[in-house]
This record gives structure tokens, sequence and C-alpha cells, in this order.
């Protein structure tokens, strides 16, 4: 999802970042703040990124930033601005920025000085984990750095550089001391409990595992050894607390804590899972991925984590997929195994989602960055309680087993009577199950053959009836069968043409063709050209200017006024009219002084169907959207997206509203070419504005 939002590209300045003590900490994070450019070559410096043309190639992000394992540099900027409050009286112990980027090894943050004019010079500070803690401002896990005193409600830009060879994320906000130290505060408890967990329960199993002694419980204390020191390091303790001076060592250590806890996941699985046993290939697999992490351990210590890095996320995610259907095996083999079903399905999937958020399958959200913590501590109370629960069957089954030798021989082979016959049962309630499965899988079959067979099917028919001359249809059989192809054709081939139409203007969106164009001429042509076919005369058509000239794609103002022309008329009651009115108005354009405003070609679009509902007015012009009142209607929700990208490339726009009394209006605006100018006052009847918003 992020990467479809980089590769979307948007204009529009976001919103600065407000330093006001009114506003509550998620009001003053990034999200919706962010533009963000990746330099390939990550040898581009501030002045160069600032500069065009890389400043054009910043994008817009709608969450937190989540670059993954990128090669080169990432490049963040946002705004900050200060409220009028705290010109007037700044906060006592200043604004801090909170960068949460627990895995970027290189943070570089540059924003104007307090003068903050045109000329003025950066403030450059240097944090990152292959930066020394000693030299940071605040000696915390989450970097910060204190912003200047700003002196006036000017907009000023914040730079930001992410490099390293881990997963690099950026998530944050402005805060004050205070704010800041509650923050640091909170993710020192999930760390310390999480980690005092794993340490604690590391030592109980040891324990045990000396005092049974069962080496499930020893491989379990290995396993969390593991986990509790990939926990510290990858929160930044041991840089924090022993190895602030050493930044190098502190990174290499929680890249050695992946790779073995990775190790020790696989080691462990195989233990827990009797796979030498159970699943003799598999074990063979987890072997191998053993010997790997470690040797992934070696190339850590040694600096090249950044070339194993993918390998062993993606080796998480193939660890989730395979190990929770083997548990499921043991399942039926074994009802004892489900603690470690749980556990395992708890803790992998979880899990999965953090590292798929690392390699960008999964977007950076506050789930998938603490899914991680959560299953760890999940998983690490299930099992235990499993290999508990192991201990308390195998001390019922010696009971049990010393029990039936003192039985006679007689009950021995009454209970092995009893459990063969349980076994048949089992066998018998086997061959139900599979004869059932068998039987819905058929059905199924032949459901889907009919429900995609059911088209073709009456255009076989119908051919077939026509072809055949021995029957002598009369001209109005004919007629009604041909008819009946040519409205399935019809509605299979508007499927087709629409998908391809939506595919062939993302491929002509950067090539356009642009040539004078006189609105006025073309609407008319336009609308006549849909009266006369399935619009049967319901267009009407208004100009309030005599002249409309524009500079566009003649072909994709075509594809645009075909799609509001139809959807007026494929949603509005039938023989109800769809009404058109075409003129010129000032529109305020982004980025123009208060007061400054350009001509523009307004085109309304209005029908007496049933307009939008109030929660589909944000969602109209997506790709694929249709509201949930209107499925039944065919169509598959991408007319009005392809309006809207229209309207985009021509730097004009098109938004949806409600009409007055009933029906939906959609304006589609464009610039006006040219110094033309609009009517006589009496003739340029001003257009009413609508409302931002989607299609049906």
């Amino acid at each position: 999802m992020l990467l479809a939002c980089l590769a979307l590209p948007s204009h529009a300045q976001v919103e600065p970042l407000r330093l006001d003590t009114a506003l509550s900490i998620r009001e003053r994070n990034f999200i919706g703040h962010l533009e963000a450019f990746h330099d390939k070559t990550g040898l581009l410096t501030r002045e160069q990124v600032a500069a065009p043309p890389y400043q054009q190639q910043f994008e817009t992000l709608a969450n937190v930033f989540n670059g993954g394992y990128a090669r080169g540099a990432w490049w963040v900027r946002f705004r900050i601005q200060a409220s009028p409050e705290e010109v007037a009286r700044p906060l006592e112990g200043g604004w801090w920025l909170r960068l949460n980027a627990p895995y970027a090894d290189y943070i570089d943050v540059w924003w104007p000085d307090a003068e903050g004019g045109a000329g003025g010079g950066f403030v450059h500070r240097e944090l990152g984990g292959m930066r020394a803690g000693s030299q940071r401002e605040l000696p915390w896990s989450i970097p910060a750095t204190r912003l200047p005193e700003l002196r006036d409600t000017e907009p000023r830009w914040v730079w930001v550089r992410l490099a390293g060879d881990r997963s690099l994320s950026l998530a944050g906000g402005v805060s004050p001391l205070r704010e800041q130290a509650v923050v640091q505060q909170e993710l020192n408890y999930v760390d310390a409990a999480v980690t005092g967990m794993a340490l604690l329960m590391a030592v109980v199993s040891l324990m045990m595992g000396i005092a049974l002694p069962d080496r499930r419980f020893l491989a379990y204390a290995g396993y969390l050894f593991t986990l509790a020191l990939l926990f510290a390091s990858s929160e930044g303790l041991p840089a924090a607390l022993w190895l602030q001076d050493d930044p190098r060592a502190a990174v290499r250590l929680h890249n050695f804590a992946v790779c073995l806890h990775t190790a020790a996941a696989f080691a462990f699985a195989r233990v827990l899972l009797d796979m030498d046993r159970q699943f003799p290939r598999m074990n063979r697999v987890f072997q191998v991925m053993t010997l790997l992490c470690l040797a992934g351990c070696a190339i850590a210590i040694a600096g090249g984590y950044g070339r194993v890095a993918r390998p062993l996320n993606m080796a998480w995610v193939l660890f989730a997929v395979c190990i929770v259907p083997m548990c499921a095996v043991a399942l039926r083999r074994n009802l004892q195994a489900w603690p470690g079903l749980i556990g395992y399905a708890v803790y992998l999937m979880m899990g999965a989602m953090h590292f798929a958020k690392n390699l960008q399958w999964l977007p950076y959200t506050l789930v998938t960055q603490s899914s991680y913590a959560i299953g760890s501590i999940l998983h690490i109370m299930a099992f235990f309680f499993a290999l508990g629960w192991r201990v308390r069957q195998r001390e019922r089954r010696a009971l049990s087993l010393s029990l039936r030798h003192r039985a006679r021989l007689a009950r021995r082979v009454n209970e092995r009577t009893h459990d063969l016959r349980q076994e048949i049962a089992q066998h018998h309630r086997t061959h139900d199950q599979l004869a059932l499965a068998l039987r819905e899988q058929r059905g199924l079959l032949a459901m889907v053959s009919h429900e995609f067979r059911t088209p073709l099917g009456t255009i076989g028919g119908s051919a077939q009836i026509l072809s055949d001359e021995r029957l002598g249809l009369a001209r109005e059989e004919v007629k009604r069968e041909a008819e009946k192809i040519g409205r399935t054709v019809f509605r299979m081939r508007d499927l087709v043409d629409t998908l391809l139409a939506d595919e062939w203007l993302d491929a002509s969106s950067n090539n356009l063709h642009l040539a004078p164009l006189e609105l006025a001429v073309f609407l008319r042509e336009k609308i006549e050209e849909h009266n006369e076919g399935m619009a049967g005369g319901r267009i009407s058509l208004q100009l309030d200017a005599r002249e409309l000239p524009v500079l566009a794609d003649e072909t994709l103002m075509h594809i645009a006024m075909d799609n509001l022309l139809t959807n007026a008329i494929k949603y509005a009651p039938p023989h109800s009219p769809v009404r058109v009115r075409a003129g010129i108005r000032r529109c305020r354009a982004d980025g123009f002084p208060e007061g400054d405003a350009i001509p523009g070609v307004c085109i309304q679009v209005c029908d007496e169907g049933p307009g939008f509902m109030p929660q589909d007015l944000t969602h109209v012009f997506e790709r694929f959207y249709r509201a949930a009142g209107v499925r039944r209607i065919p169509g598959i929700g991408l007319g009005l997206h392809m309006v809207h990208r229209i309207a985009t490339v021509h730097g004009g726009s098109v938004v949806a509203a409600n009409g007055a009394s009933e029906g939906a209006v959609l304006t589609l605006t464009l610039p006006l070419l040219g110094s033309a100018e609009p009517a006589p006052a009496r003739d340029a009847v001003a257009l009413p504005m609508a409302v931002h918003g989607g299609r049906r």
C-alpha cells in the first residue's frame, strides 16, 4: 500500500506540524505531514535534494514513513509552525523533535536556524544507531533533538536523512520535554516487561530442564534467552546503558541477535514438534535453515547484515507459513498439542506481520509495529503451558501404566479391544468426513461452472437457434434471439472495454496530446451523440458563456464526458432529464495568495437519481469503489475514477455533491485557455460550488 502511495504523484503541500500545547500528541505526530524521496545513490546532500529537480520528486505520505530494506538513503521532510501563543510565550523546556526510527543506522536532521529567513543557515544534528549515544542531547533509546524557539508563525522545513543496512521507518512528532519523557517511559516499561518475562521464564525452564530432565525445556530456555537479547537490542537498551560510546558494537549486537534468535526458533520448533519422528523431511529443511541462520550470525558480527537482512525476514515469513500447518497436523495426531498450536499461531502470525512490514508488504501501523511484542508475550505463556501440560500428561501416562500392569490379563484384553473399536470408529468418522468433503467439493465445482457458463450459454444457445435452418424462425423470433445475444455480448464487452480503457489511461496519462479545444462545440456534439443513443433525448445543455476554450487532449475529454453522461443516465430514473451546464468562473488554485484566482471552464452534470450517501462522498473517485445501495446496477467502479485522473492530468479537478432537492451533481473544472474572458454578466451566471467527494 505504501508503494502504491509513493507511485502516485502528489504535488499538494502537506500541512505543517503546529507547535501548540492545546493540540494532543496524536495531532502533533507525523501522520499526514511527511513527504519522502529515495536517493538510490545515497550521495546527495541536503542542498541538492532541496533544489530542482529533486525537490519536485518528493511524494506525500498518507501515513508514517516505511522504507524497508532500501539501498542508498531516504530523505523525509515536513514543516513546523509555531502558534501565536508559542511565539508570544515560548514553552519552558522547549519543543523536542521525536524521531522513532529504531533500526536506522544514520539519522541526519536539518532545520533553519532561529532567524529562519531566506538565505539563513541550517542547524544539523547527527543521530541513529551508528552514532554515539553519549553525544545525544537526550541519552534515550528514542532519538530526540530540541527545536529552536521560533520568533514568528512562518512555516519552516525540517529535513531528515535515513540510511543503514536495517529496516528504515520513521514515526514520531513534536512534543514538550515532559511529554517526550512520558513516551520514553512507556516504551521502557514495555521493553522491560517483555525482556524480564523472557528472562524469568528462561531461568525457570532451565531449572525444570535440569531437574526432570527434558530436552524440550532446555531448548525452550535457550530460545527465551535469545528472545530476551533480541528485544533488549532491538529497542536500543545496550546502546543506552553500557554501549553508548561504541554504537557499532550495539548495532552489530542487534544484528547478531536477530540471526541467533531466528536460528533458535528453527531449532526449538524441531524439538517441540518432534520433527525427526513426525516430519522427517521438514526436519532436514529446518536443520539447514538453522545452520544458515548461524552462518548469518557470523556475517552480522562482521558487519555484513545488509546482505542477509531480506533473506532473514523472508525466512521468518516462510517459517510462519510452514509451522502452523505442521502444528495442525500434530494436533490431529495428538490432541495434547493444542497449546503449542495456539502459541505458534499467535506468535508466528504476529511475527509475520512485523517482518512483512519490514519487507514493505504491509503498511507501518501501530498494530504491525507492536505485533511482535504482543505475540511474544502471548506465546511465552502458551509455550510454557504446553511444556507443563506435556509433563502433566507424562505423569498421568506413567500412573495409568502402573495401574494397567496390576490389572488382570482379561482387563488388558478388554482395554485393547476397546481401543481397537475406538480406532475403527475413528476410521469410520474419517471416512464419512472425507466423503462429505468430496460431495461439497463437487457441489462447489458445479456451482462455479454454472455461474461462469451462464452468459456464454446464453450466447451459444441463441446462436445455435439462429443457425438452425430447420426451425424456420420468424423474423420477430430471430430479432429477439439476436437482441439477447447483443445484450449479453454488450455486457461482457463493456466490462472488458472498461478495464482496457483504464489500462490505456495508465499508459497514456504521461503522454498527453494537448491542443486547443472549444468545449462549447465539443459538448453539443457529445450530447447529440448520447441523445441519439441510449439517452433518448433526455440530456439538455445550457451554456453560460459564448466561448469555452481549453487546452486539452481531445481523446481523454471524450472518455471523461462519456463516463459522466453514462453515469448520470445509468443511475437516474428512466425518462428523467439530465442537465448539463457549462460556463466560466474564477477558481482559487492551491498555492495562490489570498484573493488571487484564475479563470476556469466549469462543466456540471446533474441528474435526478438517488444521489450520494454521506459516507460515500469521500470514496467515490477511488478505483473499483461502488456504494452499497447501487451494487445491483451493472458497473465495476472505474468510470468516475478515470474522470478524476483525466481532470488531474489536465491541471483541473472534479468534485461530487448532492443537488438541492435530489440527484447527483458532478462538476468538472479545467483551466481556461489564454486570456479568454467570460460572457457578459447577464449570461455568465456563477455556477454553485460542489462539495469535494467521490463517486458511485
